[in-house]
């Protein structure tokens, strides 16, 4: 199993990448303090004085777009994709402000927080459209499907995660993908590396010459069940970084 689009779409706007801002007119704004609520709406920071507050003077319920680009956590690794969301921008009302601050701190503990209501307004974007463009196809996102879909629970680790099985699991690793994929798959550019992780599974990249050797590039291994944290994918790791037969060895 894969994360389907609207997992990712959650992923990517949940507020830990840099989104962009676009009005209605065509006026962008860069940085803007984002987060997601549990329903996946975007809420974002508008400090006074800066560009988004101002955009903000004398309009109502401005139609904007948010949109998120993947940084992938390795270089030449695979992007998730850019995700959209298009809706209208709106304050948030002022009884829902505490539990709108609550649910942007649980995606984002970001200290403006502290300053909503005095100096730093909180507004919601109200999403009727959300899409995913993954490898130049861009995707219309269900907006129920959305609205159910969780973040991935290991988007905030990744990359220590992946540095970590680079760092101490390497030998592990290759001896399970010999054993998996056969004893002629010896890797002619080095040890495998595993390029990204989510809660479904890994991207393994086997080297540029793995196709000299009969096989593709890259190789998606998938776990039993979905992962539900950081804790969780170590008992779902355990068989493949314990594993003690590499390429060659008896079984």
């Amino acid at each position: 199993m894969r994360p389907s689009a609207a997992e990712t779409a959650r992923t990517l706007a949940r507020g830990r990448l840099p989104g962009l801002v676009r009005f209605d007119d065509g006026v962008a704004v860069t940085g803007v303090q984002h987060a997601t609520d549990r329903r996946g709406r975007p809420l974002l920071l508008a400090p006074a004085g800066e560009e988004l507050a101002t955009r903000l003077q004398g309009r109502e319920a401005p139609r904007v777009s948010l949109s998120v680009d993947d940084v992938p956590p390795r270089l030449g690794a695979p992007s998730l994709g850019r995700v959209r969301v298009v809706g209208d921008l709106l304050p948030v009302p002022e009884d829902d402000v505490r539990e709108a601050v609550l649910e942007y701190a649980q995606s984002i503990p970001d200290p403006d927080l502290f300053d909503v209501g005095e100096g730093v307004a909180i507004l919601r974007l109200a999403p009727d459209r959300v899409t995913l463009n993954r490898g130049g196809t861009t995707d219309l996102v269900d907006l129920t499907a959305y609205a159910a879909a969780e973040p991935d629970p290991l988007q905030e680790c990744e990359e220590d995660l992946l540095a970590d099985l680079s760092d101490h699991h390497t030998a592990q690793l290759e001896g399970y993908l010999c054993r998996l994929l056969g004893e002629a798959t010896a890797f002619a550019d080095g040890p495998p590396q595993v390029m990204r992780l989510d809660r479904y599974g890994f991207v393994v990249d086997l080297g540029e010459r793995s196709g000299e050797l009969g096989r593709g590039r890259w190789v998606r291994l998938e776990f039993a069940r979905a992962v539900k944290s950081q804790h969780d994918l170590a008992h779902l790791m355990h068989p493949i970084l314990c594993a003690r037969n590499h390429c060659g060895e008896n079984e």
